[in-house]
């Protein structure tokens, strides 16, 4: 078989951002149900947590930054790009020199992951890996949260800071 890619799989496809969520996570409710049956509950969402947390912290690691001015400066370039502005809408209440404060208040992840009636099984993919995806940029970085889109709250209230 040939290595070559075919043109026709690099042609670009005219989907809605919500049609991509749709298609990209539309599966995930499913396999979770039969991991469940096989695994049992708290297993099979064990399971996926880890392995949500290792595909973040390998794609995390690869951009480890060396201080936090360069994390501060990467969360508003990446909440800047087009991807990440058409599927989430996001403010900033606060920084200083060793915080950046950021509430998320629309977020696809959350609205796909909640019209699936799978918001539990969201948070564990989408956003219960954030905190290990901090670490994983830098050791010094932590993550405070209390709020979350995905658990019914009105925004995720992010609070990443350095530790000293």
């Amino acid at each position: 078989m040939s290595t070559e890619v075919s043109c026709k799989f690099r042609e670009k496809v005219d989907l809605t951002y919500e049609q991509f969520f749709q298609m990209r996570f539309g599966a995930m409710p499913f396999l979770a149900k039969e991991l469940e049956r096989v695994l049992g509950r708290e297993k099979a969402f064990e399971t996926i947590r880890k392995a949500s947390e290792e595909y973040t912290c390998a794609a995390a690691r690869k951009r480890s930054v060396k201080d936090f001015e360069e994390f501060k400066a990467f969360v508003k370039q990446t909440h800047r790009s087009p991807f990440c502005s058409h599927s989430m809408t996001v403010t900033y209440p606060g920084e200083t020199r060793d915080r950046i404060m950021f509430n998320v208040t629309e977020c696809l992840w959350a609205k796909t992951f909640r019209d699936m009636n799978a918001a539990d099984l969201g948070y564990v993919i989408c956003c219960q890996p954030d905190f290990a995806s901090a670490k994983a940029q830098n050791p010094r970085i932590g993550l405070k949260r209390m709020k979350t889109l995905m658990q019914g709250d009105d925004c995720c209230d992010h609070i990443y800071y350095w530790e000293e």
